[in-house]
């Protein structure tokens, strides 16, 4: 007597060695509804080389019951789409460590440049610290050994010629630590507001938008109170920002 045939699809590997579940699909016609309609039944298949992937289109064929369950062997893999499956599911997991060993590495560089400039905040306020010791110094002795520290703590940052110093580079480099990786408006209000309150191009869309809000004088406005009209104005993305978060 020939063997039973099928041509399906493997859907799973087996909880079991040298075991697949396969899916065959196949029309009947049911008389209840007058038409044909598809059916579909999982068989579980005995695969003995066990080279048989999720995806792979195979025809199986019946065999002596091995289990209660298992009664076909795969024959004949017809379309050998598995394998590409499972090179395609490699490729992601490398890809998808590769991306976040990238992000750790991102966030260690970034903990890094945080330290480094925390820690030249902490060297700016000993200089001035020390610069003050000096101009009161009880002795020569005891000015000599101050000038000395803040000598020390200059030659790191070849960008401070003097001290007190005029470079705003710091101030910028400083202020850059709270701006946020995303770009997005509520992450960078802080940021945003310190930028609309000091730097003097803005001063002009300031005043421009806590005139328009508040019941007085611009100029009787409390910083806090133009801070408060500022975050409400720039949360709302309807209204345009005019600080620049893309750098």
């Amino acid at each position: 007597m020939a063997r039973q045939n099928f041509v399906g699809l493997v859907v799973s590997q087996g909880k079991n060695a040298k075991t697949v579940k396969v899916r065959v699909s196949g029309r009947v016609y049911d008389r209840k509804i007058d038409k044909e309609v598809i059916k579909r039944k999982d068989y579980l298949v005995h695969d003995e080389g066990d080279i048989c992937k999720e995806g792979d289109i195979v025809r199986i064929e019946s065999i002596p019951k091995r289990s209660s369950r298992k009664s076909f062997a795969i024959a004949e893999i017809k379309v050998n789409k598995g394998q590409k499956f499972a090179e395609y599911q490699e490729m992601a997991r490398e890809r998808v460590t590769q991306e976040v060993n990238l992000g750790i590495q991102q966030q260690k560089d970034k903990q890094i440049e945080t330290s480094s400039i925390l820690q030249k905040l902490d060297d700016l306020r000993k200089l001035d610290s020390l610069n003050k010791g000096a101009m009161h110094a009880s002795s020569v002795a005891e000015k000599n050994e101050l000038e000395k520290q803040i000598d020390d703590i200059k030659q790191k940052y070849p960008e401070i010629n003097e001290w007190p110093s005029t470079n705003e580079i710091l101030e910028i480099q400083i202020n850059q630590v709270a701006k946020a990786a995303d770009g997005s408006r509520i992450n960078n209000i802080k940021y945003i507001l310190d930028e609309l309150m000091t730097v003097t191009k803005h001063a002009e869309f300031v005043k421009e938008v806590v005139s328009k809000r508040a019941r007085r004088p611009f100029e009787e406005v409390e910083d806090g109170t133009k801070r408060n009209i500022l975050r409400k104005y720039i949360l709302n993305l309807e209204n345009p920002c005019p600080v620049d978060l893309s750098q």
